[in-house]
């Protein structure tokens, strides 16, 4: 995001993890990149002081990850059927807390490396319907996607599905604008 935005302006990068803050702070300064302001941060957690701060967010909240399988095997016997409604629940109070702190017009990128339905649109359906102020806005990637071999693994309509093939891992990502 900051080499598209030409290294001007400013970004605020959260994860709960320190490690993974430092893998993002470590790759900036690889890329000379010095737009990115890094914190280790709850997102589940509202603070008040960020309430209609950003114009864009990307929330690329965990997941059950079914969409690495091919490099991560382990997970379809790792995981069981209850998580699938806890990892819904953290997903919708990131996304519920986070799309807060966007001002008015401003537009929030929801995504996992999950295929389930349920981490899925179903997450974003059900905060659409608690929240009015929102709509879903449709994703035109057809400039972006090249491959043909990626382009017949993708379902799109309101959001895009990829679904894991010999080229890439399966992710989902919906984008939602604040009215």
């Amino acid at each position: 995001m900051a080499e598209l935005m030409e290294n001007q302006g400013e970004i605020v990068a959260w994860d709960l993890h320190e490690h993974r803050v430092k893998l993002v702070e470590n790759t900036a300064k690889r890329l000379g990149i010095g737009i990115i302001k890094t914190k280790v941060r709850d997102a589940t957690i509202y603070e008040e002081k960020y309430q209609n701060t950003f114009d864009k967010i990307l929330l690329d909240v965990p997941c059950l990850g079914f969409g690495v399988l091919k490099r991560k095997p382990d997970i379809k016997w790792k995981r069981k059927k209850q998580e699938i409604e806890e990892i819904k629940q953290l997903q919708l109070k990131i996304l519920q807390t986070c799309s807060s702190y966007l001002k008015p017009k401003g537009e929030l990128v929801y995504s996992t490396c999950s295929i389930l339905k349920e981490e899925n649109e179903g997450v974003v359906q059900e905060f659409l319907e608690t929240n009015a102020n929102f709509k879903i806005v449709k994703i035109d990637l057809e400039h972006y996607i090249k491959e043909e071999k990626i382009k017949k693994n993708v379902e799109k309509g309101d959001f895009i599905q990829v679904y894991p093939n010999e080229i890439t891992d399966g992710f989902f990502i919906a984008k939602l604008q604040k009215a």
